[in-house]
């Protein structure tokens, strides 16, 4: 690989392309320059090959230039490292593998191999870089796109012998293209992230194309070829699976007689703060989730059960592009405010969180939030912190905060959107007038029941779902607790039952107008047909009997912590008549309480103050109680979607409960029913829709549908229980 040592005549001056057309310096210092994006990205950008010699190497100075090194990769360029053995125990274990021939493939293939064949972007492949360097790094080496030796100072007849304080500890950079031009550079800096980004580092640049340092690019390329051929007396090279059967990590010691190394301690940093992307630790199924997302042109979303990291996915998503687009993220509610930014700020500690809601003064900030972003200029964005505004849905639609995010450029801006089922509602869909280039939607259940219209919506915006994971497979992988389901079995009285029958046949002469109706009239018959549907299933909730049957509950042994799930502040109120009578410690947390009450109850649940927390809708989404090993259904929808999210209230997993308990109360007809009334076994299989579903992940399920044919055998339906 050896150049020519004369230098290009004028006439003979290769045309300006490649690493020609970059304006370089021929010197650079992180007082005045930034080292990273005025010289390694652009010039790896333009490369077919890049050498590099240094005493350090980290995996991390990959993610740091992962847009130039995604532009090397695309450009079917190869990179050669040539290191001292001081890595990193991660990288070590990668170099481990990429060494032994007979390795399963596994992870090295995947998503980020398959996508390549599929043209894969700068901008994507920069990401799944920045998202899993040792994945990248572990494919790269098995594809020949990176190879690495490691250097030895020949200081001793046996590598035991070998002081570990003396390393190879050299560094030179050759970049070369396809059109003759090389650029090589020598001086302080490792390749390190710190280097690259941290440390205050200084080199010399010598591109081939200019008077007079052609040699010195020629000299600095033999002295490279010929440490890396093993033709220096000095230094022993090794090959990758020479290098690991004499010992990476026994050459890399923390500590030498006692002592600590000193140097290696000063040039490396292994800290994993959140703030470069991909230092957020994530599950396998997390992992996925991204993968898709980027290979979906980042839209898409999420529908992952409550408790298996939605959050904690999406903010490693925004977090990859983080640094040139201002994250929007909108929430249901005011309580998930708080659980946002605080997740935010956990995994990105640096990151710069402006809360957005009709209780915040945010009007005065958003301003200077917004402005980089709007004039689109790097200059003005990439010094910032990165910058999130977590907003409530009402506030995100509301004509004020719209005029603040409506001239950034889609590439300067990207939307997450919690609870994303909920925004398909005519009110919210002002929120699709974002352009933002990238887009989550986060959700367990992100269809809506009887709404064609706003699912279109939803999935215009966000393209589609493009991940699952549902409740009973993150159980089986513990993601999630095992849980114990057991029905609370309620019976209607005679005069209840008689209601619930001529609400029925009201409906049932509804739709036989229905079919009958010209157009004109239609609508005010399913409007009619929709309010005695209300109405009737609005009885059933709220049943004389529920407050007396979880008194009875009441008097059972069952672990606590528990939420109780109301209908409305009337049941509520019977509800706390029950727990008073019992002498037990309770809290309410309903809409209507003013924001600081609901948060003193919370408090005193999260805290043990008390041992029940009574809820209407306002925990149904998103609101965090991991420790909490129990819930109670008093009254539920038939929207599959809410019983299914208040099962995820307790099936997150904690340290402080072996398995969460799902109690729910099913309504009966009564003994007023007739054995095989009909109308009695509609009543009963919309019941046990929802008892279905709940129970289908439980551990108990199999006694549960024996008890309930038990309880359904005097109706003449014992066999409904296994349907």
């Amino acid at each position: 690989m050896s150049g020519d040592t004369s230098e290009p005549s004028e006439s003979e001056q290769p045309e300006e392309n490649g690493l020609q057309t970059l304006d370089l310096s021929i010197s650079y210092r992180s007082g005045r320059n930034d080292l990273l994006n005025e010289f390694y990205i652009p010039c790896l950008k333009q490369a077919t090959h890049y050498d590099r010699a240094a005493g350090y190497f980290d995996s991390k100075s990959l993610v740091q230039a992962a847009q130039g090194i995604s532009g090397l990769i695309l450009n079917d360029g190869q990179m050669r490292l040539l290191v001292s053995p001081r890595l990193s125990p991660e990288d070590i274990r990668v170099l481990e593998q990429a060494a032994d021939e007979d390795e399963e493939e596994g992870d090295t293939e995947g998503v980020i191999e398959h996508a390549l064949h599929r043209g894969l972007t700068e901008e994507q492949f920069a990401d799944y870089l920045k998202r899993d360097r040792f994945r990248c790094m572990a494919w790269m080496l098995k594809e020949g796109l990176l190879e690495i030796r490691i250097a030895y100072l020949s200081d001793a007849n046996t590598p035991e012998e070998a002081n570990p304080f003396r390393h190879y500890h050299e560094k030179i950079g050759v970049l070369s293209d396809d059109y003759g031009n090389k650029v090589s550079f020598t001086g302080s800096i490792n390749e390190t992230e710190l280097g690259w980004t941290g440390n205050y580092e200084s080199f010399k640049v010598f591109p081939n194309w200019k008077p007079g340092l052609g040699m010195v690019t020629v000299e600095d390329e033999d002295d490279f070829n010929r440490l890396w051929e093993n033709r220096d007396p000095k230094v022993t090279v090794k090959e990758l699976p020479d290098a690991v059967e004499t010992g990476l990590e026994e050459h890399s010691p923390d500590t030498v007689n006692g002592r600590p190394d000193l140097e290696q301690f000063e040039d490396e940093d292994d800290g994993g703060s959140g703030d470069t992307p991909g230092d957020i630790p994530l599950w396998d199924h997390q992992q996925e989730s991204i993968d898709r997302w980027i290979a979906n042109d980042y839209r898409g979303i999420f529908a992952m059960a409550t408790g298996t990291g939605k959050t904690r996915a999406a903010i490693s998503a925004a977090n990859l592009g983080a640094d040139t687009r201002l994250s929007v993220v909108a929430v249901p509610s005011s309580p998930l405010l708080t659980q946002w930014k605080e997740d935010i700020q956990e995994l990105i500690p640096k990151a710069e969180v402006l809360v957005c809601n009709s209780d915040t003064n945010w009007r005065k900030r958003i301003l200077d939030v917004v402005s980089p972003y709007k004039l689109g200029e790097p200059k003005y964005i990439q010094d910032r912190p990165k910058q999130f505004i977590v907003t409530t849905i009402d506030t995100a639609i509301g004509d004020t905060f719209q005029s603040f995010v409506r001239d950034i450029s889609s590439e300067h801006i990207q939307v997450v959107a919690d609870e994303v089922h909920g925004y398909g509602a005519d009110t919210y869909r002002q929120l699709f007038d974002i352009d933002a280039g990238r887009r989550v939607g986060l959700s367990a259940t992100p269809e809506r029941r009887f709404d064609d219209e706003g699912n279109q919506e939803i999935m215009g915006y966000f393209d589609d779902i493009i991940f699952r994971f549902e409740t009973a497979e993150a159980i089986e992988n513990g993601y999630l607790s095992e849980y114990d389901y057991h029905p609370l079995i309620c019976e209607l009285d005679e005069e209840e039952y008689e209601e619930y029958r001529k609400y029925s046949q009201m409906i049932a002469q509804v739709h036989s107008k229905l079919q009958k109706a010209k157009a004109g009239s239609k609508r005010e018959l399913r409007k009619r047909d929709e309010r005695l549907k209300r109405d009737r299933a609005k009885m059933l909730k709220k049943a004389e009997a529920k407050p007396g049957r979880f008194g009875r509950f009441l008097d059972t042994e069952h672990p606590t912590p528990a939420i109780i799930f109301c209908e409305d502040n009337e049941q509520v109120d019977a509800i706390q008549d029950q727990l008073r009578s019992k002498g037990k410690s309770f809290a309410v947390y309903v809409s209507d309480m003013d924001d600081e009450k609901r948060a003193s109850s919370f408090y005193k649940f999260e805290n043990d103050m008390v041992d029940y927390l009574l809820a209407i809708n306002c925990l149904d989404e998103g609101i965090d109680v991991p420790k909490c090993p129990t819930a109670v259904i008093i009254s539920s929808s038939s929207n599959e979607r809410q019983f299914i999210q208040r099962r995820g209230r307790v099936l997150r997993k904690s340290e402080e409960k072996a398995k969460a308990v799902l109690y729910d109360m099913i309504t009966l007809p009564g003994l007023s029913a007739e054995q095989g009334d009909e109308s009695a076994r509609r009543f009963i299989e919309k019941e046990l829709k929802r008892g279905k579903v709940l129970m289908e992940a439980a551990n108990n399920r199999e006694q549960v549908r024996l008890d309930l044919r038990g309880e359904l055998q005097p109706y003449g339906f014992g066999h409904l229980a296994y349907l």
